[in-house]
């Protein structure tokens, strides 16, 4: 994780290996998954077809309930994420891992006990995918991950922010979850939440978009 924070504004930036490893299973398993607003593109690089361990039945199965667990991962990561600075309280710690344990509970997969086909393909490719992420979020490690959402550009767009809608600066805090897929492509999924792929993230005219959008968006009109 990057994060750029002063005592009265935060701004946090991932690369997220449990979003990455759901997107494996999707791209892998060849799922045919209708296009929906907070669903990236495919991964980019090499990804291994894994279609053969389902049969068309399973598929069918699969592709319809991938799309709510996907749904459920983001919503989960980003409400931890933009928790981040109660980690220290009990019962919010509480909380967030009780929230995570319905998103991802390898190896048995308990959460996904009723959609049986996807929790298969789970148990089957999350720690396949989780291997994959290592390797490809390998090039953006530091230091090469100063240049995406550098501090500079963030701490402009947050103090921007805060005047243009005359509050302080500690009303500031949002997050971005970047992902190695194909293309430039980012959304705003909840306030507060972008998700965008490293081309949108390292490009300025996309970069400054992003900023703006995700950090006015908890702030109302």
């Amino acid at each position: 994780m990057r994060q750029g924070e002063s005592e009265s504004w935060r701004f946090a930036h991932d690369f997220d290996q449990i979003l990455h490893a759901v997107l494996y299973v999707r791209d892998c398993l060849g799922l045919d998954v209708e296009e929906a607003r907070g669903i990236p593109p495919r991964l980019a690089g090499d990804i291994p077809d894994r279609s053969n361990l389902l049969n068309s039945v399973s598929r069918h199965e699969v592709a319809r309930d991938w799309p709510n667990w996907w749904n459920k991962a983001v919503e989960e990561r980003g409400t931890n994420q933009l928790g981040t600075r109660d980690v220290e309280r009990d019962p919010l710690r509480r909380q967030i891992d009780a929230r995570h344990k319905l998103v991802a509970d390898p190896p048995e997969w308990s959460a996904l006990s009723g959609q049986p086909a996807l929790q298969e393909a789970a148990r089957s490719l999350y720690l396949e995918g989780c291997q994959w992420f290592s390797s490809a979020r390998r090039p953006f490690l530091p230091p090469s991950n100063q240049d995406i959402f550098k501090w500079e550009l963030v701490r402009d767009s947050a103090e921007a922010t805060a005047a243009e809608h005359g509050v302080s600066v500690g009303a500031i805090n949002g997050c971005a979850f970047v992902f190695v897929v194909e293309g430039s492509w980012w959304e705003l999924v909840s306030p507060g939440v972008v998700l965008c792929s490293v081309a949108a993230a390292t490009t300025p005219a996309s970069t400054v978009a992003i900023l703006q959008d995700v950090l006015a968006s908890p702030l109302g009109e």
